[in-house]
């Protein structure tokens, strides 16, 4: 016993999305784990791991790995029998397959996937089954599935200014030495996936004559960890790309003097992550507006988010040109984020190709069909074709279209809030409407509040906010003042409101109080405040198609013999829109 051969004929974690699944924060990811047994033994536990986690791999000051965890979920699929007092002591026949269904949701804010060797941004799902031997000695068998998260995104671009490099190096030795310099300059520093890269390549007059054979332009990508000393901060460089360079110079095998070539290809952006931005803030320091009646710090959720959305790691690229062995010109660019909504995008393969995702935590576990890999996906123009006339670092380049969220449907929901108060002269009142309009890749949050003060003066606030996919604020504010008659009559909806409370209450007097009450008729419940006013709460649910709405009344007896009263609507209208083809 030892090995998943002698135990398990089967072990597969099956997700509904299929067997490549590209999710996004807010998802929901469903999925069956399916275990089949070679012979009939006692089960103690099946477990499932659901987690998402950046780490820096190896620091060179606290010799051990640095994480940040956006998510950890445990469930314990199978664990106490029905009328075992201990956990385990499950007994599982041979060559039958078990099924086990499980859920997670997968929260906002989550950066996009990242693999490399010396840091990752890493998401998947681990399900281990644990077996108690006859010699009591404990095996965790464990399998496990990566999939591929990408941020929704409206597209990011820093174009950048032009910039050069250059570089030196000596020939020969003794008499002979003769110093080789070279340059490169870039039109910008951004660049997007798919997008070709041109530049202006210089040489001085002292070269090697076959030294234009020996060009190549590599992509290459580090991390570094953000806010570590500087002298932990940062990975070495990982060439992801190599081209050979073509020159247009007539024989460059045999080239004299100096050489200039302007508009030199050297490379098309391959399906990559983006390039970490920085425009964040420290949460600490930023105030969440609940309400347009003032600030109060954020809630825990939103604190969670905006955690999430703090990077941990910052993603850096850079294009290299070497000239032989001895010049090095390098300059590093900006990979900016294509539009994740946008359907003349689709999703291609990491340039590099199939990436393992061991963990520290598996060591003394039996992996079953491991080890593990998966491929990353990135946002990639439909029309462009990731470049194939070079190479990438030591693996052979593979290509997937992942097609199958281009059209899908998407889902609009809409939530009204319209609440009225006024007192039972008409002074005092004050309307409030707040309407939330989500789709899957932004919301809008508009609030109006007009107040009419006992002088007849009639304010109006609107706020807007709009949040994109990417998590992005822009609110605006109108405001205005105006004058009305400073007796104003009561509002027709608050009349209709104390009419329909009266008759509920006449009803409920005369109804036989041992009954239960119809969910979808209207409710009334009648209370006494510690001041001695007297509150009547009337409540219905109304479902019209795809729109619910829910109505308060609440009505507010003062003992001055006045009455304030309260209508608060809250409407959810949920649609869904086929996506053209």
């Amino acid at each position: 016993m030892g090995t998943e051969n002698d135990i398990v004929a089967k072990f597969d974690i099956k997700l509904d999305a299929g067997d490549d699944p590209v999710f996004k924060g807010g998802e929901v990811i469903t999925g069956t784990l399916f275990i089949e047994l070679r012979k009939e033994i006692i089960i103690n536990e099946v477990k499932l791991q659901m987690k998402g986690r950046a780490a820096w791999l190896n620091d060179p000051l606290k010799k051990d790995d640095i994480e940040k965890v956006y998510f950890d979920q445990d469930f314990t699929l199978l664990e106490r029998p029905p009328g075992k007092p201990e956990p385990g002591h499950f007994q599982w026949i041979g060559g039958f397959t078990y099924k086990l269904p499980f859920e997670c949701p997968l929260p906002k804010g989550c950066p996009s996937t990242y693999e490399g060797p010396h840091a990752f941004i890493r998401y998947f799902i681990r399900a281990s089954l644990v077996q108690e031997d006859e010699f009591e000695k404990v095996h965790e068998y464990y399998v496990k599935k990566a999939f591929t998260l990408v941020a929704p995104s409206e597209g990011h671009l820093v174009i950048g200014e032009q910039v050069n490099c250059q570089d030196e190096a000596t020939l020969g030795k003794c008499c002979c030495k003769s110093k080789l310099s070279a340059s490169l300059s870039l039109p910008k520093t951004g660049y997007l996936p798919g997008e070709a890269v041109f530049g202006t390549l210089s040489i001085g007059n002292k070269h090697p004559k076959d030294i234009l054979e020996h060009m190549e332009a590599r992509l290459v990508d580090r991390v570094r960890r953000i806010g570590a000393p500087e002298i932990a901060a940062a990975s070495p460089w990982r060439t992801l790309f190599v081209r050979k360079l073509e020159s247009s110079h007539e024989t460059p095998n045999k080239v004299k003097g100096p050489f200039e070539q302007t508009g030199i290809y050297l490379l098309t952006i391959p399906p990559v992550a983006p390039s970490t931005k920085e425009d964040y803030e420290e949460p600490s320091k930023i105030e969440h507006i609940l309400s347009p009646y003032g600030k109060l710090l954020e809630s825990p959720s939103t604190a969670t988010l905006r955690f999430r959305k703090i990077p941990f790691l910052k993603i850096e690229y850079g294009i290299q040109v070497t000239l032989g062995t001895h010049i090095l010109l390098e300059i590093p660019i900006t990979i900016g984020e294509l539009s994740t909504r946008d359907k003349s995008n689709t999703l291609e393969s990491f340039i590099t190709g199939p990436q393992p995702v061991e963990e520290a935590d598996e060591k003394g576990k039996i992996a079953v069909n491991g080890p593990f890999v998966y491929t990353p996906v990135y946002p990639y123009p439909k029309e462009e074709t990731p470049q194939q006339n070079g190479k990438a670092a030591n693996i052979q380049v593979t290509h997937t279209t992942h097609s199958g969220h281009q059209n899908e449907p998407e889902k609009t929901i809409i939530t009204t809030t319209h609440t009225v108060v006024t007192h039972s002269d008409g002074h005092e009142s004050k309307t409030m409407e707040e309407t939330v309009t989500q789709t899957e890749g932004e919301v809008i949050k508009t609030v109006q509040e007009i107040t009419v003060n006992e002088d007849g003066i009639k304010s109006e606030r609107t706020e807007t906010t709009v949040i994109d996919a990417s998590g992005n604020e822009n609110t605006s504010v109108e405001e205005s003042k105006t004058r009305v008659a400073e007796s104003a009559e009561v509002p027709e909806i608050i009349k209709e409101a104390r009419e329909k409370i009266e008759e509920l209450v006449e009803e409920r007097k005369h109804h036989n109080e041992a009954a239960s009450p119809v969910a979808s008729e209207p409710t009334v419940e009648t209370s006494v405040n510690e001041d001695g006013e007297e509150i009547i709460v009337s409540s219905e649910t109304i479902q019209d198609g795809d729109t619910v709405i829910i109505k308060t009344t609440t009505i507010t007896k003062h003992a001055d013999g006045s009455e304030s009263t309260l209508i608060q609507e809250h409407t959810t209208t949920e649609t869904i829109t086929s996506s053209e083809q």
